[in-house]
């Protein structure tokens, strides 16, 4: 009986030998392996690799060469992953800031301040505030600066110039902040949120003797850029604070 099954098995082993040829000869050929070396110039491989892994075929890297390395078997697979690298491998756009600067201006009917200390750049701006307004002279109180990256908040505050000259008057003290800015579609014009200006401001009762009044300046502000732009106008004892704003866009 034993001799018998042996000899089964081996009449059988050519047989299976048989299929399994057979069944190497109907699987589908893998065909030829392709291979393309890709040097980036601003992309990281190793971030470009894994968004190829879509793709069939094996991808290797090195982050030191800047480059990687693509294996597939179809010409057409190979042709749609070099339109995606040439589409992933792009200058990536920098964060880009927002500069404002806010010109705190004092209209009143006492000296104004003398024509050195007003910068140039407020010549235009003082003309129409005369042709608007009945003060008879316009002092710069103080200048304050503000940077912030796109969709930020940001604040400064600075100490300002007395409001009474040559008298060692107290100086005012003055905080800028705003929630957020953005650029608009047009890239010609600024959007500012939740503008908020406060200022304490010492205001003389009796010679020598100051009482301090505290205002204020909430708004949104659409400005283009470069432009200096009055946002507004607080009232001050007998004078006016009016606030000057300008902002522009930088890379």
């Amino acid at each position: 009986m034993k001799r018998l099954l042996f000899a089964v098995l081996l009449m059988a082993l050519p047989l299976a030998a048989q299929e399994a040829k057979k069944e190497e000869s109907n699987a589908p050929s893998a065909g030829p392996r392709i291979q393309k070396l890709f040097v980036l110039k601003y992309a990281d491989p190793v971030h470009v690799a894994t968004l190829l892994s879509v793709f069939t075929g094996a991808v290797r890297t090195d982050s030191d060469l800047h480059a990687l390395a693509v294996e597939t078997t179809s010409e057409s697979t190979l042709r749609a992953i070099e339109e995606a690298i040439q589409g992933l491998d792009v200058p990536s756009v920098g964060p880009r800031d927002i500069e404002m600067t806010a010109y705190l201006l004092i209209g009143g009917d006492s000296a104004g301040t003398e024509p050195s200390a007003m910068p140039k750049e407020l010549d235009s701006v003082i003309a129409q505030l005369k042709n608007a307004f009945a003060f008879k002279s316009y002092r710069l109180m103080d200048i304050l600066a503000l940077r912030t990256r796109v969709g930020q908040r940001a604040s400064n505050s600075s100490v300002g110039r007395p409001m009474q000259m040559g008298t060692g008057s107290p100086a005012p003290v003055t905080q800028f902040r705003i929630n957020s800015a953005g650029i608009g579609s047009d890239e010609t014009t600024v959007r500012i949120d939740g503008l908020n200006l406060s200022s304490r401001i010492p205001v003389q009762s009796i010679p020598g003797q100051y009482n301090y009044q505290d205002v204020g300046l909430q708004a949104d502000v659409d400005i283009k850029q470069g432009q200096k732009v009055v946002i507004g106008r607080v009232s001050v004892a007998e004078s006016a604070l009016f606030v000057v704003l300008t902002a522009q866009v930088v890379n």
